[in-house]
């Protein structure tokens, strides 16, 4: 070992001005942001989410679209099933108030007739026929949801304006160009109807019945119920046999048009759609949703499409009916 190796080696640290040897201490470096820093990051993220938010809310109501174009499809094949077993579609209301030799009140709608074909038989069994859909006996049915009654851009929403609660529902058949009662001078035959005391324009129809073919009738459709469930509002009353509740009119193109039926809302007059209070005398209810754009119905064929608010309204009501030589465009 060499003298040099015990020689002291140079301070590892600088001597200060003075000479004396001390220590001079680094000042630490800055790790943080500044204030103006993070305003700009902050600033930069809403940025950004205000362009991914219409993506996604756009994304969301896709698949809601998709989810009500299953439902509707869910809808349309039951009645098809219906036919098979019974070799006519079921009425779209029953407003058969009894009479003196038959002292039954029958009133119902297509939705209690569906039941076995959308795999609700539980349902089905506790409901009876022979009493109105407003009865005690047929509450427990009648109160029960089921997710095929709602479009998933709706609400499950149940009718509570009066005591005999019940659910509402956005599914609705066809009653044609005209009002509840299809008794109007523009009257073109529709694909569902109501029977009151076993007449009306609306007598159970078979596939024959379709005379321009089941490709050109539209036989079902949504409608948009009201706010509340206390509303006085009969659009999506789906049990009610009442005008205005299981049905929906082409009168008016989907989304347009003022509605008129029973509807005693605080926000009736414009919420589902404009609305005059007719004190349910008869109804005409336009098909509404919540789709941007259009709603989606169910031909009867089988097939379901999304008609757009834009159709033009002869070509909405030629789709409306079962009549022949009616020039209709593609949907």
């Amino acid at each position: 070992m060499t003298w040099s190796q015990f020689q002291p080696r140079e301070s590892l640290w600088p001597v200060n001005a003075g000479g004396h040897g001390k220590a001079v201490h680094a000042r630490p470096s800055r790790h943080g942001f500044t204030l103006v820093e993070l305003l700009v990051v902050i600033a930069i993220i809403g940025i950004l989410v205000s362009l991914l938010l219409p993506a996604v809310q756009a994304a969301r109501e896709a698949a809601r679209r998709i989810q009500c174009t299953n439902n509707l499809k869910q809808w349309c094949l039951s009645l098809h099933n219906y036919h098979t077993m019974n070799s006519v579609f079921p009425h779209g209301t029953i407003s058969d108030g009894g009479t003196a030799t038959v002292p039954v009140e029958r009133r119902e709608t297509f939705v209690t007739a569906m039941w076995p074909y959308l795999e609700q038989g539980v349902i089905d069994d506790i409901y009876d026929e022979s009493k109105p859909f407003w009865h005690a006996v047929n509450r427990p049915a009648v109160i029960t949801q089921v997710p095929l009654y709602f479009c998933p851009s709706d609400r499950r929403g149940y009718w509570k304006a009066d005591v005999y609660h019940r659910s509402r529902g956005n599914y609705v058949v066809n009653y044609g160009n005209a009002n509840f009662r299809q008794n109007e001078p523009q009257y073109l035959d529709a694909p569902f109807g109501d029977i009151k005391n076993g007449a009306g324009q609306g007598r159970a129809r078979r596939i024959d019945d379709f005379r321009d073919g089941t490709s050109n009738t539209i036989i079902m459709s949504e409608v948009v119920q009201s706010l509340s469930d206390t509303d006085w509002d009969g659009r999506g009353d789906f049990f009610n046999n009442h005008p205005g509740g299981a049905q929906f009119m082409t009168v008016n193109t989907p989304n347009a048009g003022v509605d008129l039926l029973y509807c005693s809302g605080p926000t009736s007059a414009t919420y589902p759609g404009p609305c005059t209070n007719n004190g349910g005398s008869d109804a005409k209810v336009s098909a509404r949703s919540h789709h941007p754009g259009g709603v989606v119905s169910a031909l009867g064929d089988g097939s379901v499409r999304f008609v757009a608010d834009s159709i033009d309204l002869s070509t909405w009501q030629a789709y409306g009916t079962i009549r022949a030589g009616e020039a209709t465009a593609p949907l």
